[in-house]
């Protein structure tokens, strides 16, 4: 449905991105993922026409899009990273805006107010948006992003400045619209990305390093390893261990991972038996899609 082929932007002398390939299919949720800097929101914005693009080309159901375009637009439901509102205004008047924004069908906006507010968990709610929390303004966000029933919805950042129960809610929303709606979802929160993905695009330095469903990045990088701990300190069991051409390496918070195989620790049990050495621990572990981020960056 999103099609981005060999996108440009720079600041000056600064490229923010690199030539810049993704795609986003049709019902999937993708999840666009990347440090804080990595150029996700120029990204969208590129997307959006919200700013001028140096290079490239975006396509929108297979029709290339120009920065003039305003018809692919009203097909979008756009949440921002910091929504801002007319605080004057309570969520059913703001909405009612937004309709006219979109020129919703008069008879048919009351309804879809009601509707829309109550999936967002917003209905019956009369005071003004200057009394809402972070929480409740990220929920109008994605109200005011679906009131014209688009078929694309581009959520920036939308649980990065939320506390757990706020995260909790709009990932429960991105769930209720899996499979009703394409979503482009962007973060950095990677045990967000694993709860809705289907599919991820990881964007380090202006590229896309990694493209692919999440099925398939466990198939090829989600391992399971076995961490051991024993007497003798963690870099000469690494030595011992590759003498035996078993791979290994040091875990962060102490101890050897190495990967799981079941003829591979028998081989490991019986080295460490001949050289008289205790294991004080050994536990399976599994891989997150973190510690994908940080090989597949090299972080």
């Amino acid at each position: 449905m999103l099609r981005v082929e060999k996108l440009i932007k720079k600041y000056d002398h600064n490229v923010v991105l690199d030539e810049m390939d993704l795609t986003v299919k049709k019902g999937e949720v993708y999840g666009f993922i990347g440090k804080n800097g990595a150029g996700k929101t120029t990204t969208i914005n590129c997307i959006l026409s919200l700013i001028h693009k140096n290079d490239g080309a975006v396509y929108f159901d297979d029709e290339k899009v120009s920065y003039q375009d305003v018809s692919y637009k009203r097909k979008i439901g756009y949440v921002p990273d910091v929504p801002v509102f007319p605080n004057y205004l309570n969520a059913s008047e703001y909405l009612q805006f937004v309709c006219k924004l979109f020129s919703v069908p008069k008879n048919e906006r009351e309804t879809r107010i009601d509707d829309t507010l109550s999936f967002v968990g917003l209905r019956n709610d009369t005071k003004t948006i200057s009394g809402y929390s972070r929480g409740m303004k990220q929920r109008l966000a994605i109200a005011q992003a679906l009131i014209h029933d688009p078929e694309f919805l581009i959520m920036d950042e939308p649980t990065s400045a939320l506390d757990p129960k706020g995260r909790k809610e709009v990932i429960e929303i991105i769930k209720q619209l899996k499979g009703k709606k394409t979503i482009f979802y962007s973060t950095h929160i990677l045990e967000d990305v694993e709860k809705v993905c289907d599919r991820i695009g990881l964007l380090n330095d202006g590229k896309i390093l990694l493209e692919d469903s999440i099925e398939a990045i466990k198939d090829q990088y989600y391992k399971n390893q076995m961490l051991i701990r024993t007497t003798i300190p963690d870099n000469q069991l690494i030595e011992l261990i590759e003498k035996k051409n078993i791979p290994a390496r040091l875990h962060v918070e102490g101890g050897v991972l190495i990967q799981y195989d079941p003829l591979q620790i028998n081989t490991l049990l019986q080295v460490l038996y001949r050289h008289h050495i205790q294991v004080e621990t050994m536990q399976k572990q599994t891989v997150s899609l973190e510690d994908v981020f940080m090989e597949v960056t090299n972080a």
